[in-house]
């Protein structure tokens, strides 16, 4: 179980582990941090494989046509919240 902030630093994890700390936007992360312009700068390959290591990570499966839509992969925030929507054991404590 874990709250958002849990969830995004969890994320934040996964997506560092994929592109590497280089990669890592300077500031603060946040549910706000993009994931592809302005932010990781995620290409296509990178993407899938955020994915990828999100179904592995939370134990979810993502639904192509409704949960990869360009409006859930904009943020780090935007994310999360499809995670949570997969998997809503994730925040029950």
């Amino acid at each position: 179980m874990m709250d958002r902030d849990t969830l995004l630093g969890a994320l934040q994890a996964v997506v560092t582990r994929v592109v590497g700390p280089a990669r890592t936007p300077e500031g603060e992360i946040n549910a706000d941090t993009r994931l592809i312009e302005g932010g990781w700068w995620l290409d296509s390959v990178e993407m899938l494989e955020v994915i990828v290591a999100c179904e592995a990570e939370f134990a979810i499966t993502f639904e192509p046509a409704s949960d990869l839509s360009d409006d859930h992969l904009q943020t780090l925030g935007t994310l999360a919240d499809v995670i949570l929507t997969k998997n809503p054991e994730l925040s029950r404590a």
